[in-house]
């Protein structure tokens, strides 16, 4: 279990932009207190593993283009983006990803479309342009 790689969007596509779409927050406003909790919490934290750590090399790569230390013509300086979950998925934990109900399918696509409307009015005009994703926030 864990997130899809990243890397073979970098070179296995001709665009420069990649959409994360992030339904595991990297972190919760509240701090999980029982058992149940906890235990979710880890699984996302666990989950987010490496995608955390492609972050970091994404970032890595993109500063040491902009620096100019590696060739734009080398290394792709790719455009990432996200629609994030957080507030929206605030009010379920990871236990709530076996809860096999109709009614709780439908909050969920409702709820994702909402997300995505607002994504993509305030950021589809940065499409091929630049990211919209701050890599430096995203990983403090």
């Amino acid at each position: 279990m864990g997130n899809p790689a990243l890397f073979p969007l970098f070179y296995e596509t001709t665009t420069d932009d990649i959409l994360l779409v992030q339904i595991n927050p990297l972190e919760r406003r509240q701090t999980p207190r029982t058992t149940g909790e906890i235990h979710d919490r880890l699984n996302e934290i666990t989950f987010n593993g490496n995608l955390l750590r492609e972050l970091r090399a994404v970032a890595f790569v993109k500063s040491l283009i902009e620096a100019g230390k590696l060739s734009p013509d080398e290394y792709k300086n790719v455009h990432l983006h996200r629609i994030d979950a957080g507030g929206v998925l605030d009010d379920h934990g990871a236990s709530s990803k076996r809860k096999a109900e109709w009614d709780f399918f439908v909050q969920l696509c409702d709820a994702g479309r909402r997300t995505a409307r607002s994504w993509l009015a305030a950021h589809y005009g940065a499409i091929g342009i630049r990211g919209t994703l701050d890599l430096q926030s995203a990983l403090q």
